[in-house]
Formats: structure tokens, sequence, C-alpha cells
């Protein structure tokens, strides 16, 4: 998908969800913590949100991130070149959806770290767990204050999403991993922010 038609195609799904909590512009900028102007750009589908924006999008709206990228919630089989995604900190951290459903409380990704790509992740206060499991390469991670861990092909750790995380890849070699991420939030496990 191409970075155009995802920019339509979060602003839709954005529209939706603030429409549907009958909020405004502003309400929802309160509730997110992103200004007015920029909510309204992504909207529109004239700003290319970053992947921390939408984290904030969605933990104001008490949903998963995936419900920006999922169109049609019945797909069953995603073809690698369909698989919405976001490239960040110079285009060495690649993220892929490879499945989210209205109604399910989880979302999983395939991840992809260039060598030397450093990446933060700030905490989502929503009440999710994450788990990592690593295919390829070695994955260094700082999880809250002073809990660092390097994770090899084959290994998996698994955290609450409520800390600051720091993923880095320190090797020569692309590291490649899964990552779940399981919404424990009652109000996402009832189905009713996600529609």
């Amino acid at each position: 998908m191409d970075k155009n038609s995802l920019s339509s195609q979060i602003g839709e799904r954005l529209r939706f969800y603030r429409q549907q909590r009958q909020l405004s512009l502003e309400e929802l900028a309160e509730l997110t913590n992103v200004s007015k102007p920029m909510l309204g750009q992504i909207e529109r589908g004239t700003s290319n949100p970053t992947v921390a924006i939408l984290w904030k999008i969605a933990a104001g709206l008490q949903i998963p991130f995936a419900s920006f990228l999922v169109k049609d919630p019945s797909i069953k089989m995603l073809k690698e070149e369909h698989q919405p995604f976001f490239k960040e900190d110079n285009d060495l951290f690649e993220t892929y959806n490879t499945f989210a459903s209205p109604g399910i409380p989880l979302e999983i990704y395939r991840i992809r770290m260039l060598p030397g790509c450093k990446h933060h992740s700030a905490p989502t206060g929503i009440g999710a767990l994450k788990s990592i499991t690593v295919h390829s390469g070695n994955l260094f991670i700082e999880i809250g204050k002073d809990n660092y861990h390097t994770l090899s092909k084959g290994d998996a750790i698994s955290f609450s999403t409520d800390v600051y995380q720091v993923y880095q890849n320190l090797n020569e070699d692309i590291c490649e991993f899964n990552m779940s991420i399981y919404y424990s939030s009652p109000h996402i496990q009832s189905g009713q922010g996600i529609q």
C-alpha cells in the first residue's frame, strides 16, 4: 500500500472513531495530547503521521493501533505487498501489520530493524502486553529503567507497554522479529472501542 493511500485510510478511520464517539477535534486533541491542527491534517489525509503520534491517538481513544490500518476485517490472507507498513528512524525501522481484527484485542506485527537502528517506544498507558519473538539477528531491548535484554534467534520476551522501551540492532545483520500486542483493557476487550 503506498503512502498516500495509507494516509487517506488512516484519516478515514480516525474520522470514523472520532465521530462515533461524538468528539470535536478540540476534544480529541485534549484526549490524545495531539494538536488539533495535526489531527485535522491526519483526518484530511494531508499528513503522514508517525507511529508515535498514532500510538498517542490510539491510546487516547482506547483502540488498538492497527484499527487505523485495517480496511476489511474479513481478509484472511494478507500478501506481503498488501500489508500496511511504516518506516521510521531514517527508514531503519520497518513495521508491517500482519493481523488485526475488530473485536479481537490482539495485533500482530512483523518488524525489521536494519543495522544501526535505535527505536524508542513511549509508554502507552492503555493496559497492553507485548510479546516479541526474534526470527533473525539480535535484538537489544531496554524495558523501563535499568532493565536490559539481548535476544537472539528463537528468543522471546513479554512485558507491559506501560513502560518506556528502546529497541536497538547493534549488529551488522538485519534483525527481524514478530511482535504481538494484547489489549487487556476491559473497554477494548468488550469491543466497544473497535467496531
